[in-house]
């Protein structure tokens, strides 16, 4: 009744070119196509009415795009499934006897193969910077009007990325719909907006990038290319706004990009930065302050940084993207023998 849920080649992500993809025909090939035993992702993942409804056994999750809250544990009482998921952190996934839960670290390498290579942007000294901000969130409307206020908006950015005012790839939203204060779980943020910046959003919003060719891309979000590269020869650094500013940290295809373009960056988010060196990659500390703990502490903080540094480090960190991706393919066949003892007992 559900094949495009199945452990077999009828699943939804045995032809796809993707961690989920890869990771399925890893798990069949190492135990075969066990029935009642499911496979998605956090992004395809079926309905909760759906799996109370429907399926029995075994559901394997693999966490890649989105970390795994705790949000299954709180149905998993009146579900006959028991639950296995595979993500990077633990402690948000919750606890309950039908829920285990596997851990991984370096997954992230797999953002190499989904990014398409990209020359090396021009290597410029200066305090330009790019920060592409396309969908809205609380803590990324609250950026806005911080480099509004502080004049960074005029003086010392190239290109915003869009904050769209029609369809930001989700659900449509109006400009009153953006600036009311909202409260979103992955910053437990609520924006506080002055009226004149209020005002200067309804004139201004959207800011469009010049020369954008991925407003069609899946959800309206470009998860498979930098962008522009002109946008970074344009500018001297870039600013990356991450997902999660909260509760977990997480690492998406937002924080790869300019390492793949070889642009220096400033990475604000729930200590992303930090979990970047965790990983092996410069983050700069000689330069930028990643001291700030609360969102709003790390938005009022921000200053314009000059990235005089050796261009040497750039091409360090693609090269450790490349070290990211192998350890990624190792750590997968770890998984599987993890995920087969899991499920033989």
């Amino acid at each position: 009744m559900w094949p495009s849920y199945e452990l077999s080649p009828s699943n939804i992500h045995w032809d796809k070119n993707t961690p989920q993809g890869r990771f399925l025909k890893l798990l069949v090939n190492k135990i075969g196509q066990v029935p009642d035993v499911w496979y998605c992702d956090t992004m395809d993942m079926p309905h909760l009415h759906h799996l109370k409804k429907y399926f029995s056994g075994t559901l394997i999750i693999y966490c890649w795009w989105d970390p795994a809250r705790d949000l299954l544990v709180q149905h998993l009482d009146d579900m006959d499934l028991h639950v296995i998921l595979i993500t990077s952190d633990v402690d948000y996934a919750g606890v309950h006897a039908k829920q285990t839960v596997i851990p991984w670290q370096y997954q992230y390498g797999f953002h190499m193969d989904l990014i398409q290579p990209s020359r090396p942007a021009k290597f410029t000294i200066g305090n330009r910077f790019l920060c592409m901000m396309r969908n809205h969130k609380s803590e990324r409307i609250q950026f806005l009007q911080h480099l509004w206020s502080n004049g960074l908006l005029d003086n010392h950015i190239s290109y915003l990325g869009q904050v769209n005012t029609e369809d930001n790839g989700r659900e449509a939203r109006t400009i009153d719909s953006i600036l009311r204060p909202q409260y979103f779980i992955d910053s437990e943020f609520t924006q506080c907006l002055e009226p004149k910046f209020e005002q200067w959003c309804a004139q201004n919003l959207p800011l469009v990038l010049p020369n954008d060719n991925t407003q069609n891309e899946e959800r309206n979000t470009d998860f498979y290319t930098v962008g522009n590269i002109d946008w970074y020869d344009q500018t001297d650094y870039s600013v990356v706004l991450e997902t999660y500013w909260a509760k977990t940290q997480f690492l998406t295809e937002k924080s790869f990009k300019p390492i793949i373009a070889q642009h220096p960056f400033i990475n604000m988010g729930n200590n992303t930065a930090q979990l970047l060196a965790r990983l092996g990659f410069d983050i700069f500390e000689d330069l930028v302050d990643y001291t700030a703990t609360s969102t709003l502490d790390r938005i009022d903080q921000f200053q314009s940084v000059t990235f005089d540094i050796d261009p040497c480090r750039l091409a360090n960190n693609l090269i450790n993207m490349h070290e990211l991706r192998q350890s990624a393919i190792e750590e997968q066949h770890h998984l599987v023998v993890r995920l087969e003892d899991s499920l033989a007992n």
